[in-house]
Parts: C-alpha cells; sequence; structure tokens
C-alpha cells in the first residue's frame, strides 16, 4: 500500500475512533441524545475535508465514499463497544 492510501485509510479511522469517544461523553448514556452522537459524526467526517490536504493526500469524488466508511466504522465500534462496557 502507498502513501495516500495508508494517509486515507489511518486518518479517517483515528478520527472515527475519536467521534466514538466524543459520542459516548457528549451523550452520557442517555438514549434520548443519540442523534447528537451522530452529528459528532459528521463534524469529524468533515474535518478530515481539511487534515486530508494538509497532508498532501490528492483526495478524487470517490475517495470520499471510503473516507466516510472508514470514520462511520471507527465510530460505530467504538461507541458501541463504550456503551455496552
Amino acid at each position: 500500500m502507498n502513501r495516500e492510501g495508508l494517509i486515507k485509510t489511518v486518518i479517517p479511522l483515528i478520527l472515527g475512533v475519536v467521534a466514538g469517544v466524543l459520542s459516548f461523553l457528549i451523550t452520557d448514556g442517555i438514549r434520548s441524545r443519540d442523534p447528537l452522537g451522530i452529528i459528532v459524526l459528521v463534524f469529524l467526517i468533515y474535518v478530515n475535508k481539511f487534515i486530508l490536504p494538509k497532508l498532501n493526500v490528492n483526495l478524487e469524488g470517490k475517495d470520499w465514499v471510503a473516507i466516510s466508511f472508514m470514520c462511520f466504522a471507527g465510530w460505530y465500534i467504538t461507541w458501541t463497544f463504550l456503551l455496552n462496557a
């Protein structure tokens, strides 16, 4: 895997884990505030738009599907583990 591919995978995954932890901390186990956790995810997917170009990564339209999925996967797994802990 080349450098760009690695960055396009790792950075969204790390931001997804951060989004999962933030979602858990913000919602504090209150089920009525779950949509706020999803807003955190969407915000951190948007943050990728500013971080990745600073790392000299060329982004195409199709890359955003993969970036969004990796961020979502990291968020979902992390938040689910924290909610069930």
